[in-house]
């Protein structure tokens, strides 16, 4: 009996204790929610990693949805730091909960980026990705300035940088955007001969219509990749690619002969549901049964052959025309060479558009995910 007794004083004694510390620890009840952007404040970043800190240790993480929704719930009030980025495209900011009075949530209507990649474009007659760039946000507010280097993909003499600035080839870049053209001090041959100014840049765009003299200098730009950088090279840029696929042995192999595609639009399927629902969900763009119509090629453009399904993720695939041979083919793709990645795709943007077409939303997510490969 006393022992049975003594067993329940032991027990009460431990519920007791339990319920003391319960009343004294903070509640968990509070979160933090809000939707990642682009730095033009309205176009939603899918699938960026969100990371919590509290006095420096990782407390939890998420990413954004398809509409750069995110949500970090069971949170006590106190200071945290929140961290939102896709690749080096990212933001940081502090979270006080204490400030919370009458909600058990801290909104932020948007976040958007603030800290951009060190980007090069290297400018071509028949694509303009920094226009894509320049809409989504990566401009001076103030001045209207791109916040990225444009480099003359028809520039390939050696000059004096001091005698050359913005100096430019009719051909190099048509946009009517008169923010858009060259404004650094060298040219393509500058940048492709050399690695130390490959190195200054984290993405490298190359626009299908550069000039093709350089071809000689790949291994510069696959050792930039290998050592962690990210390329983005279309249609007529193949070329520039033969040293970092081993002439078609490694990763892809395009078709010979060469600029042999003849269709000028194609239904395509995407291959991605996250890329479908956020061109849907956020532009509003009809996406029936996955497919897109692709109206961005060359009347001559550059059909990938075959793929190692193994190291390469395709992206699109519809059915096209090319050297009298009617069949679907695949259209973009995303590869990891050693510490960087590649993007190759057989269309582009269209030349002088105000509005961003359906094609332009595509490359657009793509720009995202290549920055994001790991």
């Amino acid at each position: 009996m006393k022992k049975t007794t003594a067993l329940l004083f032991a027990l009460l004694v431990i519920v007791a204790c339990s319920k003391d510390q319960s009343d004294n620890s903070p509640e968990a009840n509070y979160g933090i929610s809000g939707k990642f952007v682009t730095p033009n404040g309205t176009d939603a970043v899918s699938k960026a990693h969100v990371k919590l800190y509290k006095n420096n240790d990782l407390i939890q993480e998420s990413l954004t949805d398809s509409e750069g929704n995110f949500s970090l719930d069971g949170l006590t009030k106190d200071d945290y730091e929140l961290t939102i980025s896709k690749g080096a495209f990212r933001t940081s900011t502090t979270v006080d909960l204490n400030d919370l009075i009458d909600a058990f949530t801290f909104n932020f209507d948007s976040i958007p980026i603030a800290e951009l990649p060190n980007i090069a474009v290297v400018t071509g007659s028949f694509d303009h990705i920094e226009e894509v760039l320049y809409n989504i946000g990566l401009v001076n507010p103030i001045t209207q300035e791109p916040l990225f280097d444009i480099i003359d993909g028809h520039d390939t003499m050696d000059r004096n940088p001091d005698t050359s600035h913005r100096r430019h080839h009719d051909m190099a870049n048509r946009t009517f955007n008169p923010m858009l053209q060259p404004n650094v001090d060298f040219g393509f041959g500058d940048l492709i001969e050399s690695p130390t100014l490959l190195s200054n840049y984290d993405i490298i765009f190359l626009n299908c219509g550069l000039s093709e003299s350089k071809v000689e200098f790949g291994n510069n730009l696959t050792a930039y990749v290998s050592n962690g950088g990210l390329l983005y090279a279309t249609d007529w840029a193949y070329s520039y690619l033969d040293d970092i696929t081993a002439g078609g042995t490694n990763y892809l192999s395009f078709y010979d002969p060469y600029r042999s595609g003849s269709s000028l639009s194609t239904e395509a399927e995407i291959l991605n549901q996250d890329l479908i629902d956020w061109i849907s969900l956020n532009f509003g763009i009809d996406i029936p049964n996955g497919n897109v119509t692709i109206n961005e090629f060359l009347g001559g453009w550059q059909v990938v052959d075959s793929f190692d399904n193994t190291t390469v993720i395709p992206w699109l695939y519809g059915p096209v025309e090319y050297d009298g041979i009617s069949e679907s083919k695949y259209l973009a793709y995303t590869f990891l060479h050693g510490d960087g990645g590649v993007m190759y795709s057989s269309f582009h943007t269209e030349n002088n558009t105000s509005d961003a077409t359906t094609v332009e939303r595509l490359m657009q997510y793509m720009v995202f995910e290549l920055a994001a490969m790991e």
